[in-house]
C-alpha cells in the first residue's frame, strides 16, 4: 500500500512500506571542522494508531564522528494521509495530537503551522545531488518558532527528500546539510 503528497499532480512525499532512502552529508559549526554524517530511513510497516493507519517512518542518522554527539540516533515517526493533508506523530505516543505536516494539496507559496513550525513550499524547477540532477523540485523550508533553527528540505517528484539543510543560528553556530546517495521505492 502506498500513500503521496500531491502538488500539480506530482507525488513529493511518497510513503510506500518498504521505501528506503541513505543520505551522505556534511555537519560543521563555529567550533570545529566540517565532519562526515550519514542517515538513512525507511517506512517499516503500517500500524493502526487510535483506529487510524499511519506509515511507520524509521529514521537513522550516525552522528558518531560529532564531537558533541558521538553515536548513531534512531527516531521514529508515524505518518498518516488524510484528505486534508498527511498528518505526523513523533514516536507512539498516543497522548500527543497529530500535526500537520503538509496539507494536499500541497499550497505552493503560502505558509501553514505544524505544531509551533512555520512551513512554506516554493518551486524549485532543478536540483543536482549525488551527480544526478531532479526536475519540478519543491522547497519546503521549516522555521521554528525561536526563529533562529531553519531546516530546508528539497523534495523531488516521485522520490521524495533528496537534500535536506539545517541551520542554528544558536552558539556555537552549525549547519547541517545531507543529500540523497541512493533511494528504492
Amino acid at each position: 500500500m502506498s500513500a503521496c503528497a500531491q502538488a500539480d499532480g506530482k507525488n513529493y512525499f511518497p510513503l510506500a512500506d518498504g521505501a528506503k532512502w541513505e543520505y551522505v552529508g556534511r555537519s560543521s559549526s563555529a567550533t570545529s571542522k566540517q565532519l562526515s554524517v550519514r542517515a538513512s530511513a525507511r517506512i517499516d510497516g503500517e500500524t493502526i494508531i487510535n483506529g487510524k493507519r499511519y506509515f511507520k517512518y524509521l529514521l537513522v542518522s550516525d552522528f558518531s564522528s560529532l564531537p558533541e554527539i558521538g553515536k548513531a540516533v534512531e527516531s521514529v515517526r508515524y505518518y498518516r494521509v488524510a484528505e486534508d493533508g498527511i498528518y505526523v506523530r513523533p514516536g507512539i505516543d498516543a497522548d500527543k495530537p497529530d500535526l500537520l505536516e503538509m496539507p494536499l494539496p500541497i499550497p505552493i507559496g503560502t505558509k501553514w503551522l505544524s505544531g509551533s513550525t512555520e512551513v512554506q513550499a516554493e518551486r524549485v524547477s532543478t536540483v543536482k545531488v549525488g551527480g544526478r540532477e531532479y526536475r519540478d523540485c519543491l522547497k519546503l523550508t521549516l522555521r521554528l518558532s525561536d526563529g533562529l533553527r531553519v531546516t530546508e528540505n528539497y523534495l523531488a517528484p516521485d522520490v521524495g527528500t533528496i537534500k535536506s539543510v539545517y541551520t542554528n543560528n544558536t552558539e556555537p553556530k552549525s549547519t547541517l546539510e545531507i543529500t540523497l546517495e541512493k533511494y528504492e521505492p
